[in-house]
């Protein structure tokens, strides 16, 4: 019976190990929470990040909100600001994608508030 145990707990340990290693190959793309803060115009129904280009709100009426409540209001996402990557997060391991899911705190763009960083 010791041996069986023994067995079982150096194959789980070594499944571990390369799980650990295999979850550095693989990648995941972070998405934008929604609760992430971001900006929209009324006139063409678009959302912008805050980190926008000036002339994508100039002589339009810009303000505020969440994005889950500008998706569900009918607001798209602005071209420029998507082609320039603005939506998307860090690519990371899945590793700590998994320990992002667990609660431990990993790089993220967005704070837990929906703020941006950067």
């Amino acid at each position: 019976m010791r041996e069986k145990l023994k067995t079982v707990v150096v194959v789980l340990l070594t499944l571990l190990v390369v799980g650990f290693f295999l979850s550095i190959y693989i990648v995941v793309e972070e998405e934008i929470p929604g609760n992430a803060v971001i900006i929209v115009t009324e006139e063409d129904k678009l959302y912008h990040s805050i980190h926008f280009d000036h002339i994508c709100v100039s002589g339009k009426t810009a303000r505020t909100m969440p994005l889950s409540e500008a998706i569900a209001k009918g607001y798209k996402p602005d071209e420029h600001c998507q082609s320039l990557g603005y939506f998307r997060g860090n690519s990371r391991f899945l590793f700590h994608h998994i320990l992002s899911k667990l609660g431990l705190r990993v790089n993220s763009r967005w704070d837990e508030k929906g703020n941006w960083k950067w």
